[in-house]
């Protein structure tokens, strides 16, 4: 996407005539390539203001004319950008979704996907081995400058995303009006906790992660006002001990960024020093063979890439909740 099908094509695609998987692999693969490149590039933003021609705009970008060309075709075909007569603009697609000056733009996680498709590259040993390949972000070295960038991008892509698609999560949440102090476990970005404190004005957040994470969060709290309804608190879930002092301290926690990616012996500890709080749990806001079930899927796959070997499938992360006194936003499934 957007690779734009004709309703016959649909219709082929439906009856198993049309090679589907040539849509994924790989038109799929050389599409993302494009689109990342234009991000990287900073296509999107340079045409933000007004429409530009391919010699002005290749000036701006310092390339070379017949070689952006080439992206810039490839970006009016899949629908990225228009062109009329030798003007090139945004779609409003792009304008929307990829430009930064958006409220929701998830240029960042573009920026973010080849490491995540990195990621992806150590699925065949997963497959035959079933054992850890790569760390968690907790056990990586941010004092290391190449991974610190890596965590900074990570931090960045994800929070972008959260500000575009979490309103979803944040609606289907309903908490009580007397709720002041909320507790992000794991909330890195902080973008979840905007999200909450943009609905709830009453309501103050703190956010619970290790540094990079708390570091990102702090660019979020920056960049969307939130710097006096946001505090942060630096802990390592997984090394440090939750007391039920600090569970007391607040009425409602966050803990859905993190679950399907720990041991289930670190999940019930963490829920048994929580007893006192109140826990909001987003568990499936997606129906059984929809893209978002995929995207459940996909998370859980880069859980086991990282080490998560747990059977942490949507139904069983519903049932670790259940009867824990926990409340899930919205699982159909």
């Amino acid at each position: 996407m957007p690779l734009r099908l004709t309703p016959f094509e649909h219709l082929l695609s439906r009856l198993n005539i049309l090679p589907t998987p040539l849509l994924d692999m790989p038109l799929g693969s050389g599409i993302a390539k494009v689109l990342l490149t234009a991000c990287e590039l900073g296509v999107f933003d340079t045409l933000n203001q007004q429409p530009l021609s391919l010699e002005v705009l290749a000036n701006r970008l310092k390339c070379n004319p017949q070689g952006l060309q080439l992206l810039l075709q490839l970006l009016v075909s899949t629908g990225y950008l228009r062109q009329r007569r030798n003007q090139f603009r945004n779609s409003r697609m792009a304008q929307r979704w990829l430009s930064t000056s958006s409220p929701v733009s998830i240029a960042p996680y573009v920026i973010h996907s080849p490491d995540i498709v990195a990621i992806w590259d150590h699925l065949p040993e997963i497959i035959h081995e079933n054992k850890q390949v790569m760390r968690m972000p907790y056990d990586e070295d941010a004092s290391n400058p190449e991974t610190n960038e890596a965590l900074a991008r990570h931090y960045a892509g994800l929070a972008s995303l959260a500000i575009a698609l979490g309103g979803e999560i944040v609606r289907r949440v309903h908490l009580p009006m007397q709720v002041q102090q909320l507790l992000d476990v794991g909330g890195s970005h902080a973008a979840y906790s905007v999200l909450f404190c943009r609905k709830y004005p009453q309501l103050q957040a703190t956010i619970l992660d290790i540094q990079p994470g708390i570091e990102a969060g702090k660019r979020t709290a920056l960049q969307t006002g939130m710097s006096d309804r946001l505090s942060f608190l630096c802990a390592n879930i997984v090394q440090d001990n939750f007391s039920s002092d600090l569970a007391a301290m607040y009425d409602v926690a966050l803990y859905f960024h993190i679950a399907h990616l720990l041991p289930p012996e670190i999940n019930a500890a963490t829920e048994k020093s929580g007893s006192n709080t109140q826990t909001w749990w987003y568990a499936g806001l997606c129906r059984p063979g929809h893209r978002s079930d995929a995207w459940f899927a996909c998370s859980l796959t880069y859980g086991a890439i990282h080490g998560s070997d747990h059977d942490y499938c949507r139904r069983n992360m519903l049932s670790f909740f259940d009867g824990k006194g926990l409340v899930g936003a919205g699982g159909n499934g």
